[in-house]
């Protein structure tokens, strides 16, 4: 099983490269391995818990973030998938909650029997573009407040990319085409190995 997540700030391009990637492979290998596109947060019961919280008790916030990884890996596990491609997975609740105050080395601990991404795709962006991409779905009152948020969450993603050898990170500020060709080649040459 190979297990691919793509992490970054909100409106780094996730989603969006996640869909372009798992087209392209479903094209390529779809009709020889069994691939699969997921997001997290995964179920809508623990997905509205979160929302009902919000983003006042980041401890809980963990919590359910990995109570609902653990549903999700259960699921994904069962269902015997060979390629799974995750829109978000652990170091989205280890970059996002530890910036809120939450104890890193707590974090993993909670999230350890769950398996380890082999490659983590950081699509690394300047917080005043993404805030950019999500105009619109922002309110603009706290747009120094977003900002200043999403400086803090940026730069504990590249931290992490500097400690673990499974981070690749990509610059996202590019056109999506070009974007799309470099996390392609990365994932290609795991495929092909």
């Amino acid at each position: 099983m190979l297990i691919i997540s793509f992490e970054g700030i909100d409106g780094s391009g996730k989603t969006t490269i996640a869909k372009l990637i798992f087209e392209r492979m479903m094209k390529i290998i779809g009709n020889r391995k069994k691939v699969l596109l997921t997001q997290e947060p995964f179920t809508k019961e623990i997905s509205s818990l979160i929302e009902k919280l919000g983003w006042k008790d980041p401890i809980a916030l963990t919590l359910l973030f990995s109570a609902d990884r653990a549903f999700h890996i259960n699921w994904i596990l069962k269902e015997g998938y060979d390629v799974i491609l995750m829109d978000r997975y652990i170091h989205s609740t280890i970059a996002y909650q530890s910036v809120l105050g939450v104890d890193e080395e707590w974090i993993r601990l909670v999230n350890s029997n769950f398996p380890k991404p082999d490659i983590v795709i950081l699509l690394d962006i300047r917080p005043e573009t993404a805030l950019e991409r999500l105009r619109g779905k922002i309110d603009r009152f706290n747009f120094s407040e977003k900002l200043s948020s999403l400086s803090k969450v940026r730069e504990k993603y590249l931290e992490l990319s500097r400690k673990e050898r499974n981070f690749k990170v990509i610059n996202a500020e590019r056109e999506l085409n070009e974007v799309e060709e470099e996390v392609w080649n990365i994932i290609y040459s795991y495929l092909d190995s």
